[in-house]
């Protein structure tokens, strides 16, 4: 190989550049690989803001070699990481980049494959119950592969392109290392996330281009969306004219029927699918026409057409929002914040007295500069920050690190576990003393969602249908039902049975106010002995979830 200089330094860039845009095109089949039939799959989104975001901040930076590449890439990882993933990717950019700056040798195969088990170090580090079967495993698989091949007389294509093989090998056993990911009948959605991001590195070292090369899409078992290994005409680039238009086809007609009624009717054109449900995606000038093609052959459904010159950005507008612009001043005092989304519940927010609560966005993924940005609006003795869900927390850790303020995170884990601690604060204390009392707190709070099913899936031993309503304590199914009211008021029913001391009910999905006096009735009729004030209904406007239930315990 070469020396330690700027070409080489800008062909990695050229690969972490490619495998951004061909990461973007796989971000709806790796979201929907989250094993849980939640429709908020969202690993793909938070790995590609997080890659998108790096790539956005590297516009204005400068480098020399390949060491200050990917310290610059590790900089800028650090506050665009979001999710669980988007933190876990930050890691391996540090991991690299702390390697690099230790071995300012030559650039042989024997540093890249040092600096691939450094960041698989950082990467583990960073999780505080790593698990077999994940991203994490893929990651220490083709770490692995590249100590093998280290002392191999082979090109840097050949080798990329053996670490691509590992790592598609590796994500394809990883159901038989979780079980969870086995009963879904899917891969995991990360490791899958690792693969693509090396297919992309592997594409521009063969000289193709990342916007035009077919993709493979691993779409989940049964839920009526396609099978397994279906290889996919590509999604088409952003050159492309007209709407992005996606939408799910409920029909009777054959697959080479469907190819043929679509056909002329725009670009870019992908069908997946099998027995009766599909998942068409085209390019089109007319969508309109498009979708009355559809229409005459069956019912349509998750309709959604974008304009492709603001596509690109579609993705992370959820993280891109405004920032606060007012400043916040608690001298002697603790401030508190919340992360939420919902108009309801973060109407609640600032109605409970938290100085500051931030939108998450509709998939709850804020970075780690969004968090950033927001506690610097805050001047106060302290600062508690509440999370309001699992996959922000590692986003909030890193965010306050990075912060001089004297911060602590609360790992609240549901917007309905934050109200309740809302509850107990205390601006008069420390933010540590308020993380005390509060967590002392979160074991008697239990959090029930209730929410029709995105997918079929079989999961602890129940077989549930697309779009069939179920239950989902402490984030693990536990029964399903008919109607979704009819699955409320038996857990209402179930939980008044029990120690409680209170239950806050946020109603979500499009539901309003008419409904909750519909709910009203429902449990004015059906609850004997009701006792006044001990179930509270609220509008939440949370995306996803219809019920969103916390269960104070005594």
């Amino acid at each position: 190989m070469t020396d330690f200089n700027v070409t080489i330094a800008d062909t990695f860039f050229g690969m972490f550049s490619s495998s951004v845009v061909f990461f973007k095109r796989h971000v709806e089949a790796i979201n929907s690989l989250n094993v849980f039939p939640v429709p908020d799959g969202d690993t793909g989104t938070n790995m590609y803001g997080t890659l998108h975001g790096m790539q956005s901040r590297m516009s204005s930076v400068s480098y020399n070699n390949l060491y200050e590449l990917t310290d610059q890439l590790s900089q800028a990882a650090l506050y665009e990481g979001r999710g669980n993933s988007g933190i876990i990717l930050s890691q391996i950019f540090r991991g690299l980049s702390d390697h690099l700056s230790r071995h300012t040798s030559d650039v042989d195969f024997e540093l890249i494959a040092g600096a691939i088990e450094n960041a698989r170090l950082k990467a583990f580090k960073s999780v505080a119950e790593p698990a077999e079967g994940t991203m994490l495993t893929v990651l220490s698989d083709v770490a692995k592969k590249a100590e093998f091949l280290k002392r191999k007389n082979i090109s840097i294509k050949n080798f990329f392109r053996s670490l691509v093989e590992e790592a598609e090998k590796s994500v394809d056993r990883t159901p038989e290392l979780l079980q969870i990911l086995k009963e879904s009948g899917v891969v995991d959605s990360g490791g899958y996330g690792l693969e693509v991001m090396l297919k992309g590195m592997s594409i521009f070292l063969e000289g193709n281009d990342p916007n035009n090369f077919p993709v493979l899409l691993r779409l989940p078992k049964g839920d009526g969306l396609g099978v397994e290994n279906l290889i996919s005409d590509h999604f088409g680039s952003e050159d492309d004219f007209g709407y992005c238009t996606q939408f799910l086809l409920d029909t009777k007609t054959d697959m080479e029927g469907i190819e043929n009624l679509f056909q002329g009717l725009g670009t870019s054109t992908v069908i997946v699918g099998d027995r009766d449900i599909f998942r068409i995606h085209i390019h089109t000038v007319d969508p309109g026409k498009v979708l009355t093609k559809a229409i005459a052959i069956g019912s349509i459904g998750s309709v959604s057409i974008e304009n492709m010159e603001t596509q690109s950005q579609d993705i992370l507008n959820s993280s891109k929002k405004e920032k606060p612009s007012v400043k916040i001043d608690l001298p002697g005092q603790t401030a508190l914040m919340s992360i939420v989304n919902g108009d309801g519940i973060l109407r609640m927010n600032n109605e409970l007295g938290v100085d500051l609560a931030i939108d998450g966005g509709l998939d709850m993924n804020p970075s780690v500069e969004d968090i950033v940005t927001a506690v610097n609006q805050v001047r106060a003795d302290s600062i508690l920050l509440l999370t309001n869900d699992k996959n922000v927390i590692p986003a909030a850790n890193q965010a306050a690190e990075l912060l001089t303020a004297t911060i602590e995170v609360l790992p609240t884990e549901t917007q309905v576990q934050g109200l309740e601690c809302i509850f107990n604060f205390n601006p008069e204390i420390s933010a540590l003393q308020n993380k005390e009392i509060m967590g002392r707190l979160i074991p008697h709070i239990k959090t029930i969602a209730i929410f029709k099913s995105s997918r079929s899936v079989k999961i602890n031993g129940m077989e549930v249908g697309r779009l069939q309503p179920i239950v989902m304590t402490e984030g693990e199914i536990r029964k399903s039902g008919d109607t979704l009211d009819e699955l409320f008021l038996e857990v209402i029913q179930e939980e008044l049975g029990q120690h409680v001391e209170h239950v806050t009910v946020l109603v979500g999905n499009g539901m309003n106010s008419n409904d909750i006096d519909r709910i009203n009735k429902i449990l004015d009729h059906n609850v004997e002995n009701l006792e006044e004030d001990i179930i509270e209904l609220h509008v939440g406007g949370q995306p996803h979830y219809d019920y969103l239930i916390s269960v104070l315990s005594n």
